[in-house]
């Protein structure tokens, strides 16, 4: 039975923090960036000893393909089926 690997390569590197304006930043090397497949934004994760930078889920990732999935289903309501949400009178608000 052949099995498949998957080799990942791992980079570490030693980095100084730098002063930017009130706070401290780090210079992120761009093969490090390349390598880590991260973009703009990224999530922070504060630990004891360690700073973890994720890719950061954008909020609405997946709308568009789920939205053109419901219209693409035609679904509709018809106003008869909301004919029975009329106000009734006696019900506090007029």
């Amino acid at each position: 039975m052949k099995r498949g690997y998957y080799v990942t390569t791992m980079a570490t590197i030693t980095t100084k923090l730098v002063k930017d304006g009130n706070s401290m930043a780090v210079r992120l090397p761009k093969t490090i960036l390349a390598m880590s497949g991260l973009s703009d934004t990224v999530r922070l994760e504060a630990k004891r000893g360690q700073i973890v930078l994720r890719a950061a889920k954008q909020a609405r990732s997946g709308w568009e393909k789920q939205i053109a999935q419901v219209v693409a289903t035609n679904v509709s309501v018809n106003d008869d089926e909301l004919a029975d949400w009329d106000a009734v009178s006696g019900d506090g608000l007029d």
